[in-house]
């Protein structure tokens, strides 16, 4: 299977994804702003994976990603990580939960976009 082969198929299952990890995202966000549930955390990580997943996908595929219309600015991206990073050392479920609504929701709103 070439590259070309490879990005097709990460797309295919990104277009699959793409809407459980939005619905899971927004479920976290909801859960860190108040309403958490015993298993708050776990789904937390299970977040984490999925947007790091998406990133790759991103990361191997932003040509084909951005081939149509610029989706996603890879330095944005760059900076959202770097943010998120910043606010999972401070353990403030408020700002965790902003850092996810405002840079990662609209990443993963033009993932699908891009998958479709």
């Amino acid at each position: 299977m070439g590259l070309a082969e490879l990005q097709k198929e990460a797309i295919l299952q990104l277009a699959d994804y793409s809407d459980k990890i939005i619905l899971a995202t927004e479920t976290i966000i909801k859960e860190l702003r108040g309403d958490k549930k015993e298993d708050t955390d776990e789904l937390f990580g299970l977040v984490i994976q999925g947007i790091n997943w998406e990133i790759e996908v991103f990361n191997n595929c932003e040509k084909l990603i951005n081939e149509k219309e610029p989706l996603v600015d890879k330095a944005k991206m760059a900076q959202a990580v770097t943010r998120l990073g910043k606010v999972l050392q401070e353990k403030d479920d408020i700002k965790i939960a902003a850092c996810l609504e405002v840079d990662f929701l609209p990443f993963l709103r033009n993932m699908k976009k891009a998958s479709a």
